[in-house]
């Protein structure tokens, strides 16, 4: 009988087993990173191409940057990508808008300066009679409380019938002040408080400029134009005033004072803006009165006017 074949020992088996495999596995990973190394081999060599095809046919600084990130762009990317990157035609970067820098700057029209300087002393001995806005002119001390007959509400009929308290500490009428002081030169500046009743105010007025007249024979009269109104002014919202009566007015009181033989200053158009409304930088919070840097503009109007 034929001897019977010896068996391997089971732990030789097992290390065969392991060897064989940590073989195949070692093959394995060898063969994976040569075929990866050749991939991006390849991958690095179509960037470099598609790099030089945009330098030769683009060319200048933006497009060699757009090439510079189409190369980046090219080795983060599938090799599928990348080929579409090579066959489609590079486009033309969009310009921003250039600034036109070629021709000179436009300078700023120069602002205009308005003079409002005025000799405090030119008024000394004058007059302004008025409402509640020619009170402002001593309230901001522009001129002294002598020169100025005024108060709330005053109208032409009320300056020679309604008594006020005077600057010499006395009560009467402007026209009493007016007489007792005899003023180089009278301004009167009345209307705001009664152009809703403009026509009878007319008459008022011109009775007043015959009492004046009587009163102070020596003095010269002058007639100032009814300020206008702001666009949005709640002064005058309350009082019923608009633009419209002010121009209507101050035609009648232009007409009145070549009638008589007086002068008229026509201070509304010094701060009128180009729609017919007081200009803002000129007027109070209300629409109506003045700041003080308009009665400065004012003394200094009617100064360098008459």
């Amino acid at each position: 009988m034929p001897e019977p074949k010896s068996k391997l020992p089971r732990s030789v088996i097992v290390l065969n087993v392991i060897m064989i495999l940590l073989i195949l596995v070692i093959c394995g990973l060898v063969f994976s990173l040569t075929y990866s190394d050749a991939v991006q081999g390849e991958q690095t060599t179509t960037s470099a191409t598609t790099t030089t095809a945009f330098d030769i046919e683009v060319g200048g600084e933006k497009d060699t940057a757009e090439a510079e990130v189409t190369t980046t762009a090219s080795t983060k990317a599938s090799s599928s990508v990348s080929m579409t990157k090579r066959t489609t035609e590079p486009t033309e970067p969009v310009d921003e808008p250039t600034v036109n820098n070629t021709t000179a700057p436009v300078e700023d029209e120069p602002v205009p300066v308005i003079d409002t300087a005025y000799d405090k002393s030119f008024f000394a001995n004058d007059l302004f009679i008025g409402d509640s806005i020619s009170t402002g002119i001593y309230l901001y001390n522009k001129l002294d409380m002598k020169n100025v007959a005024a108060t709330v509400g005053y109208t032409p009929y009320k300056a020679y019938s309604n008594d006020i308290d005077l600057p010499d500490g006395t009560t009467g009428t402007a026209v009493d002040y007016a007489k007792s002081m005899q003023p180089t030169r009278i301004f009167i500046m009345l209307g705001s408080n009664g152009l809703a009743s403009a026509s009878a105010m007319e008459d008022s007025y011109r009775t007043l400029i015959d009492k004046l007249t009587a009163a102070c024979p020596d003095a010269a009269i002058y007639c100032i134009s009814v300020s206008p109104v702001t666009v949005d002014s709640t002064g005058a919202a309350n009082g019923g005033i608009t633009n419209d009566m002010v121009v209507s007015f101050n035609t009648f009181v232009k007409s009145m004072c070549t009638d008589k033989g007086i002068k008229y200053l026509d201070f509304y158009s010094e701060i009128v803006d180009e729609n017919g409304y007081f200009i803002e930088e000129y007027a109070e919070a209300d629409g109506l009165h003045f700041k003080g840097i308009t009665y400065d503009r004012m003394l200094n109007f009617i100064q360098n006017g008459i």
